[in-house]
């Protein structure tokens, strides 16, 4: 069965949820708290997500021109076979790309279709083929996932991007005191095409614990969270080795687990990257 066609399904099954009461897909979501008044203390947070990207290291994804990640994502129960269009459940890819950009590479390390690589240049896809010459390819799925997975990847950094924030508070979360940063671009209210964040930050490592967040791009009501677990330092680079992802797709347990197994810096030369500077073949 073809993914589209799964997609379908899976918005039937939405469409059964709602009946019954679990989640309201005609909603958009809205992740401000209910007892939430804009402004609150938007100084106090600015400071926790500039503290938040010293305690990353963030200032060392200046220092580099590419970088490769080892990736393994584990998918769980039906909605997250759903969730995603790989062969299989369990998934391990090579990602490649140029921080600070939406420019980068998935290569499949395992499975049936083990060895495949896509990449995306300037929001446009593309595949290589067996001369691993790079041909445009139009893969929405991997629009989605590509560029995704690097935002996890840097988002301490990438989030100082955002143009309006502020303190919603603070929360206890697996033990650790946290307090808590709503971000988003132009208004912290809930926009159709632009997704809201709101961040939990150790109140005294400063670093990331959990960030809640909107997927506008698949559906304008679902919403996920995912923590920031055992954290690693690569070469100065301190990131998470765990990052289990819960959805309001599923009542109980996690849609899937991102795990990262290795870090390199500056594997691949930026030019193999953006190679429609080069090379303009179409399919």
């Amino acid at each position: 069965m073809k993914y589209k066609e799964i997609r379908k399904i899976l918005l039937f099954l939405l469409t059964s949820v709602l009946i019954i009461g679990c989640v309201n897909f005609l909603k958009l979501s809205d992740l401000r708290p209910n007892d939430y008044n804009f402004p609150n203390h938007q100084k106090k947070a600015q400071e926790l997500i500039q503290e938040m990207a010293s305690a990353h290291n963030s200032h060392m994804w200046d220092s580099i021109e590419t970088y490769s990640v080892i990736l393994r994502d584990e998918f769980y129960g039906f909605f997250g076979k759903q969730a995603h269009p790989f062969p299989e459940q369990e998934m391990q890819f090579t990602l490649s790309y140029i921080p600070k950009s939406t420019e980068g590479r998935l290569k499949i390390m395992n499975g049936n279709k083990k060895g495949e690589t896509w990449g995306i240049q300037s929001w446009d896809t593309y595949k290589l083929n067996t001369n691993e010459d790079p041909i445009l390819t139009e893969n929405k799925d991997l629009k989605f996932w590509i560029p995704t997975y690097q935002y996890f990847i840097e988002l301490p950094n990438r989030i100082q991007e955002a143009t309006a924030i502020d303190y919603i508070g603070q929360k206890i979360i697996n033990g650790v005191e946290t307090e808590g940063v709503l971000a988003s671009w132009n208004t912290v209210k809930p926009q159709n095409n632009i997704d809201q964040y709101v961040l939990w930050i150790d109140s005294k490592t400063k670093r990331l614990v959990k960030v809640e967040y909107t997927v506008r791009d698949f559906y304008k009501f679902i919403t996920g969270a995912a923590y920031y677990e055992n954290y690693k330092d690569f070469d100065g680079f301190l990131l998470p080795t765990e990052m289990p992802v819960e959805s309001n797709l599923v009542k109980d347990g996690l849609l899937h687990k991102m795990s990262i197994i290795n870090f390199e810096r500056d594997p691949i030369e930026k030019n193999k990257l953006l190679p429609f500077n080069i090379n303009k073949n179409k399919k």
